[in-house]
């Protein structure tokens, strides 16, 4: 009897034991095939990041203009007398060598390359390769980052390989962490050992006594809780991954993962993004201090911090420099000259994203691409996009500086567009993105007043009025489909009489305005509106004529890059590629041509126009700012000065300025005291117009400004105007002829004309 009970009982315990190790076995199986597919799916948190546009700098190019020089300081390039290594310039007189970091375009890869400016004053003049001496027809400095997208961990990293890393940085790893790293099965029994009389002496876990692979384990898959359970499911992992990967692959997957401190409120993780945030190097090109000091810092990266605890971490780093020494990793002739050395690291940039408007812009436009929100929480984005960050930057000091001047409660936004593709170069949404969200750039919507009034004034010029035609500018009253009456005024309260077209636009003329477009009829005028105003609701009220359409400063921007660029049709752009984590392009802004929606010759007409409002105009105190001659540009006020606009122009950018009231009230501001002045102050830090190329259909004549005939020798400051081909004046001025003259003249048919000046001679204004 007694020896079956024994029986019964080592029965009972060789089946739990055997049931415990059938169910090890499998554990142990199912976290091999876990463990397995962490290679093959997303291991790492790694943020999106949006980029700037890159800075293309040809002959031609001011570098003050552009602003070379902060670019350079924020992407981080560092002033040296010679330049030896990428994120390296030197500056000279009259040539400015940049050693270009090496970039990752949607494209393609451009290498790290050695360029000179070659200077004329601001002014590049050529670029040269340097080494070969070749003369290059560009240089591209880098896009910038200006923002990144985190998920919930709030990780910052960048993946890298274990052949990108720095021989120096392996070893000094491997001589602080894990020196049997090679050896081990995944624990090391020796330093497990020591670290278990330390615990029982402390009377808790007090030393880990872990290996890499431990460590790596305890990162991926467990917590960071300091318990005998905890540390036994350490070792049991530690030993099955052991046995799923090998030992590069685990280091790895260990010099990503490893925590090396914060940057503001994300973490960084891995040696790739640590070696930019700290010495701004590729992980390759790390020096052996460099090396050791990111080695030393896993320990206690917050400790250690060279940022924070300069001295602890000088002194860690020589730590682990003397241990590689003992190691005969690194001779004594080397460890000597790597402890004098000093820690080097740059300044960390701000991790307040620039350009938080456009920023949020931009992620509408991808929710718009993809709205399913796993697109962006995936990670590991790469998002182009149109944002000029000179650009940007000065729109947003001079909006700043510029707020107090309109009052406490009013707000502000501002658009650059490049009139040629519709790609927005700068947003500002308000005073305070920390105060209000709402992006007033893009998402406002009211009546903009006179900057409607190029449309009709072009609408004319197309149908058969010139610059010189008169038009009257007096009262006039118009019954309306209500049987009311709504008779309109000029802003200064009078009427000016027979005027010529282009002063009339030139000084902003409502009822000149109202007439001239009633006498093409709301149904002609109306059609062109829409085509330049494709998002905005038009009425068919005769008020239109003077602005009274709700439109965004994006809306206005696009309306005047229709001017700007001769006629064509652009849509806004804010995002020119996306790359994936794997640096597939998954996303490009479309190409192709624009289409015409106005004419060419007529455009060029307005233009000419609107550069005289800017010069002599309603727009004439942007010249006091500093704007250079050649800026068009057009004021615009709506009722009870609610609304302050201003929307200038060249070939190379559209800006639009509004002014106004969250409350709806009126600000005291016309167009030109309320949004010209910031405008003006953004335009004189960024525009150098250039001649309108003129159109086949333009023709020029000389004209008399009294009464729009052609001008003689005679005329009294006669002015040179730009015609559609066929509609220069007939008539010639009699103005100052003598009188014998005009006897002889109706007599004979024959005069003084004056000879029309052949485009090349004089079709550029």
């Amino acid at each position: 009897m007694e020896y079956t009970k024994k029986k019964i009982l080592v029965y009972s315990l060789a089946g739990l034991l055997l049931i415990a190790a059938l169910f090890a076995v499998v554990s142990s199986l199912n976290a091999y095939r876990e463990m397995k597919k962490i290679r093959a799916g997303s291991l790492w948190h790694v943020p999106t990041r949006i980029y700037s546009s890159d800075l293309t700098l040809t002959p031609g190019t001011d570098i003050s203009r552009v602003g070379l020089s902060e670019r350079l300081s924020r992407l981080r390039y560092r002033r040296k007398p010679t330049v030896k290594s990428p994120g390296e310039y030197a500056e000279s007189n009259g040539s400015i060598t940049i050693f270009l970091h090496p970039f990752t375009y949607p494209g393609g890869t451009r290498a790290a390359t050695r360029v000179k400016l070659i200077l004329s004053g601001a002014r590049v003049t050529r670029i040269v390769q340097e080494g070969s001496g070749a003369d290059l027809h560009e240089a591209r400095l880098e896009p910038e980052v200006i923002a990144q997208v985190f998920d919930e961990g709030y990780e910052d990293r960048e993946i890298i390989t274990l052949k990108e890393c720095s021989p120096r940085l392996i070893d000094a790893l491997l001589s602080v962490e894990d020196r049997r790293f090679y050896e081990h099965g995944g624990i090391n029994l020796r330093s497990m050992f020591r670290a278990l009389l330390a615990d029982m002496y402390h009377g808790q876990v007090v030393e880990g006594g872990s290996t890499i692979t431990q460590q790596l384990v305890k990162n991926l898959f467990l917590t960071h809780e300091r318990t005998v359970s905890r540390k036994l499911k350490e070792v049991w992992l530690s030993l099955i991954m052991e046995m799923a990967f090998s030992k590069d692959d685990i280091l790895e997957m260990y010099i990503n993962e490893v925590y090396l401190g914060r940057m503001k409120y994300a973490g960084i993780y891995g040696f790739g993004r640590a070696a930019k945030l700290f010495f701004d190097k590729d992980i390759s090109r790390l020096t052996l201090p460099e090396a050791a000091l990111l080695a030393g810092i896993v320990r206690a990266p917050n400790r250690y911090s060279p940022y924070t605890h300069p001295n602890l971490a000088i002194s860690r780093r020589n730590t682990v420099l003397e241990v590689m020494r003992d190691e005969g990793k690194i001779t004594r002739k080397a460890y000597r000259k790597a402890v004098q050395s000093p820690v080097s690291v740059v300044a960390l940039g701000s991790s307040l994203r620039g350009a938080p408007y456009f920023i949020d812009h931009v992620l509408s436009a991808i929710h718009d691409l993809y709205p399913d929100d796993e697109f962006l929480s995936r990670g590991g984005l790469r998002i182009f996009t149109t944002l000029d960050m000179n650009m940007q930057r000065t729109a947003e000091g001079v909006l700043s500086r510029g707020a107090g001047q309109a009052g406490t409660g009013s707000e502000t936004a501002a658009v650059i567009v490049h009139p040629a593709t519709g790609e927005i170069l700068a947003m500002v949404g308000g005073r305070s993105y920390g105060r209000s969200q709402f992006n007033r750039a893009t998402s406002i919507r009211r009546n903009i007043g006179s900057l409607v009034k190029p449309v009709i004034y072009y609408q004319a010029l197309k149908k058969g009025y010139t610059l010189a035609s008169f038009i009257e500018d007096a009262p006039i009253t118009v019954p309306l489909e209500d049987g009311t009456q709504w008779a309109p005024s000029n802003f200064d309260g009078t009427s000016h009489g027979r005027v010529m077209l282009m002063d009339a636009l030139v000084h902003s003329y409502n009822l000149a305005t109202v007439r001239l477009g009633l006498s093409q009829g709301l149904d002609t005028v109306i059609p062109v509106i829409r085509a330049v105003l494709p998002r905005a609701r038009v009425r068919q009220h005769p008020s239109i004529l003077l602005g009274a359409i709700e439109c965004s400063p994006l809306d206005v921007a696009i309306m005047y890059a229709t001017f700007a660029n001769g006629g064509l049709k652009v849509e806004p752009r804010s995002i020119r590629a996306i790359v994936d984590e794997n640096g597939a392009v998954v996303w490009k802004a479309p190409g192709g041509s624009s289409p015409r929606v106005l004419d060419a010759g007529a455009t060029y007409l307005l233009n000419t126009a609107l550069r005289e409002t800017v010069r002599r105009g309603t727009a004439s105190t942007a010249r006091s700012y500093g704007v250079p001659d050649g800026v068009c540009g057009k004021t615009g006020t709506s009722n009870d000065l609610r609304d302050s606009w201003f929307a200038a122009y060249t070939q190379d950018l559209v800006l639009a300025v509004w002014l106004g009231n969250d409350s709806f009230s009126p600000t005291g501001f016309t167009g030109a005291t309320g949004a010209l002045p910031p405008a003006a102050r953004i335009l004189a830090h960024l525009v150098a117009p250039r001649p309108f190329e003129v159109p086949g259909n333009v023709s020029f004549c000389s004209i008399d400004p009294s009464n729009g005939k052609r001008a003689t020798d005679w005329t009294e400051s006669p002015v040179k105007m730009p015609f559609l081909t066929g509609t220069e004046p007939r008539e010639v001025s009699e103005e100052g002829m003598p009188g014998v003259w005009k006897v002889l003249r109706s007599i004979f048919p024959f005069g003084s004309e004056a000879q029309d000046p052949t485009p090349e001679e004089g079709g550029k204004f």
